[in-house]
């Protein structure tokens, strides 16, 4: 998310809000593209059940280099994933961040959790697939996710 010169904080926050719609109706297409292009079986999948294609995911991506011009796209489409798994499966629902001291502030985040012990009152998807993509291999999707969201 890039601030513009001289945005202020509720100028940033109400672009972001404006965005909003256009940004979850983009997410679906963007990810049944990228389970398509991975060749995964029935890709539509993915926008309801993505815990089916975790493991696939996982393994795929676990030893994976991935060239500075592909970062971006990959950190976008993991993003987009890692938050419709957290919606589906510990639901949770897609938020703009509007709580100024929050480092996630003005961010697409999933929070409003209802899944008895999620710790994390919201999560940036987006900041989980980077962190996720720049760790060198192996790397493990299935175990970023429940570290930084689950209770033991």
């Amino acid at each position: 998310m890039m601030n513009n010169a001289g945005e202020t904080p509720e100028d940033l926050l109400a672009r972001r809000v404006a965005g909003f719609h256009s940004f979850k109706a983009e997410r679906l297409p963007v990810l049944h593209e990228f389970c398509k292009s991975l060749g995964f079986d029935e890709p539509h999948e993915v926008l309801n059940r993505p815990e089916k294609f975790l493991s696939m995911l996982d393994s795929g991506f676990m030893n994976a280099v991935v060239s500075e011009e592909n970062r971006v796209w990959l950190i976008t489409r993991m993003g987009y994933y890692i938050g419709e798994y957290l919606v589906c499966l510990y639901d949770g629902l897609w938020l703009v961040d509007q709580d100024p001291s929050a480092p996630t502030f003005a961010k697409y985040v999933v929070g409003d959790f209802s899944f008895e012990g999620v710790i994390a009152g919201v999560v940036d998807p987006f900041d989980m697939a980077q962190r996720y993509v720049d760790t060198p291999v192996p790397r493990y999707l299935k175990k970023d996710i429940e570290k930084a969201l689950v209770k033991k």
